[in-house]
């Protein structure tokens, strides 16, 4: 996988793995932090699922590096938070050489 500024391209397994993650969700979740930084209660709340599932979509986001996660501390202890880390990915279809 090689990274240029918020665009990731992608081939062989590493587009397989990224093309199996683009699910309706995660475009839903990549769509909101596009705009602004979230914690992920109000991911969860913003698209009405619960906070177990997006943490499970957030690992695989942060996972592919998609997003970036960091830890703060908020009213209740530490929240993680996310943004964006790319805006546009390309999955190249042809066989590496």
């Amino acid at each position: 996988m090689s990274v240029k500024l918020d665009e990731i391209v992608v081939a062989g397994d590493e587009a397989l793995k990224v093309a199996e993650a683009l699910t309706a969700t995660t475009l839903r979740i990549l769509r909101l932090l596009s705009n602004e930084r979230l914690d992920v209660s109000t991911i969860a709340i913003r698209l009405g699922l619960s906070e177990a599932y997006i943490s499970e979509q957030i690992r695989l986001l942060d996972a592919l590096k998609m997003i970036k996660v960091s830890y703060e501390t908020g009213k209740r202890g530490i929240r993680k938070v996310c943004q964006s880390a790319v805006s546009k990915v390309t999955i190249v279809i042809m066989p590496e050489e």
